[in-house]
């Protein structure tokens, strides 16, 4: 019996060892938008690069959207985000700021290319706290509706993915 038992703990061992994935907090940065509500873009881009993170086999987890407002600092916040993320034992946090441009919007609560810039984003490892990596997108190339947003965020996803992994990740 005590043979099964040491053959099992360690096929146990192995397998866990080989099974082990990395992990991040997503951190959704709203700027030049509402000062006053998330737009639900912020939100299909955050549960679009969820999607594809945890899709590919990754442990990811989310804070709530933070705002910038104009001339006021966020760092707070940010601190905040690291330290949930830090006792949630992960390994990155992903910062990704969501740049509006809605001077000529009809609809700037609309979940669509049109009224988004670019988007900005960087990884934090949380066991050092060093900028691993960072990066911007610019939306174009897609249709501007809901499904355009989708893929433009998966795509966003992908160019973090592979930068990582260039990383040794």
């Amino acid at each position: 019996m005590k043979i099964f038992k040491n053959i099992f703990c360690l096929i146990f061992l192995s397998l866990t060892s080989f099974m082990y994935s990395k992990s991040f907090s997503i951190q959704i940065i709203q700027k030049n938008g509402s000062e006053s509500v998330v737009f639900d873009a912020s939100y299909l881009i955050e549960q679009s690069v969820m999607d594809y993170f945890f899709d590919n086999a990754f442990i990811v987890s989310n804070s709530p959207v933070i705002i910038q407002k104009k001339n006021e600092s966020i760092e707070n916040e940010l601190h905040k985000s690291f330290e949930a993320a830090q006792e949630g034992s992960l390994d990155y946090l992903i910062e990704t700021t969501v740049f509006y441009n809605l001077s000529e919007s009809n609809n700037p609560e609309e979940a669509s290319l049109n009224n988004i810039d670019k988007v900005e984003w960087k990884v934090v490892s949380l066991e050092n706290e060093q900028t691993l990596d960072s990066g911007v997108a610019t939306p174009g190339k897609y249709r501007n509706d809901e499904e355009g947003l989708v893929f433009f965020s998966k795509e966003l996803a992908q160019y973090i993915k592979i930068a990582m992994e260039k990383k040794g990740w």
